[in-house]
């Protein structure tokens, strides 16, 4: 059987960039090479580059190929390691659909209801999963800061509505602090989440698609260096305990496991997804689903994996299987 060739797309346009890049190595790295041709894609703002043999080759948009020695080479499927905007809100997605190319991760409804985690509250919450109490901010809309926290209350955690790897979230324990967590999370041009403050232990659940049927992986206990799971304690402090199976009880861990797959069939979900939950006494409340979760070294789902018994070539192998079985259905 023929070698496929495979794009693995990073970089994208927001502060996630480094990340994902990070992902798309690892990924790399861990294709099976008798099966794949994998070629790293940086999709970035000034176009779109294959990183091959130390050259740096634009991609054409118009078919999605680039040329080497002469020939064009076309890709059969993209393995999509973009955290953030275009290859998690959807936008990318849209361009695939439209040129036929199939690729490993949810849709563009799927993708772009969860990275806006406004709209991820209203359908989800609608539909019965536990969520926080929140308010929206609109870019550069006038708010008022008192009412808000009169609703929500203090402590409340003020974040952007698209975006991931904590970046621009801040928990807000006094009015002081509010309006320099609202420019904090609007810093990147998006709107801002106020959300009302969940008490409890975080966990995370990673969930994949086998012939078509969500499986739920393993519950992982975060147990952050700082005060709550920001980008510091996610990827840069040693301290931070990532504990797989959490240290929960049994049948709110089960609960954990069946809520994310019913979650991924909500929205439709594809290829790996993993959702984080604030499990407390008032029961197990949706954080945010990661459609695009990280694949890097330090990330959780890579890591649920091993515990499910995968080594990573067979899990992200498994993840392009059932791409083309979809595809091809």
């Amino acid at each position: 059987m023929a070698k496929k060739n495979i794009a693995i797309v990073y970089g994208g346009f927001s502060a996630e960039r480094v990340i994902s890049e990070k992902s798309a190595q690892l990924v790399q790295r861990h294709l099976p090479k008798h099966k794949y041709n994998a070629f790293l894609v940086d999709i970035a703002r000034d176009g779109w580059f294959v990183d091959h043999q130390e050259q740096r080759i634009p991609v054409d948009k118009t078919d999605f190929s680039f040329e080497f020695k002469g020939a064009p080479l076309i890709f059969d499927g993209v393995f999509n390691a973009i955290h953030g905007t275009p290859g998690e809100d959807g936008k990318l997605q849209g361009y695939f659909d439209v040129m036929g190319i199939p690729y490993n991760n949810c849709g563009v409804m799927a993708s772009a209801v969860s990275f806006s985690k406004a709209a991820c509250n209203i359908y989800l919450g609608a539909l019965g999963i536990k969520v926080a109490r929140s308010r929206l901010i609109r870019l550069g809309a006038v708010y008022n800061a008192d009412e808000i926290i009169d609703e929500l209350g203090l402590p409340c955690f003020i974040k952007p509505t698209d975006g991931g790897s904590s970046i621009g979230i801040t928990k807000v324990k006094e009015r002081s602090q509010f309006d320099a967590a609202v420019v904090s999370a609007q810093a990147e041009q998006t709107d801002a989440l106020v959300e009302s403050f969940l008490e409890g232990t975080e966990v995370s659940c990673g969930c994949i698609s086998i012939q078509g049927t969500p499986k739920a992986l393993a519950v992982t206990e975060i147990v952050p260096a700082n005060e709550f799971f920001d980008f510091e304690s996610k990827y840069t402090n040693a301290k931070t305990q990532e504990i797989t199976p959490a240290r929960i009880d049994a049948k709110v861990y089960e609960e954990v496991m069946r809520t994310t797959e019913k979650i991924y069939s909500m929205l439709n979900g594809k290829g790996m997804i993993r959702i984080d939950f604030m499990v407390g006494k008032n029961g197990v409340y949706l954080i945010e689903p990661n459609t695009t979760p990280g694949l890097s070294e330090a990330s959780i789902l890579p890591q649920q994996a091993v515990y499910c018994g995968y080594d990573l070539d067979s899990f992200f192998d498994l993840s392009l299987t059932e791409m083309f079985r979809e595809h091809s259905a």
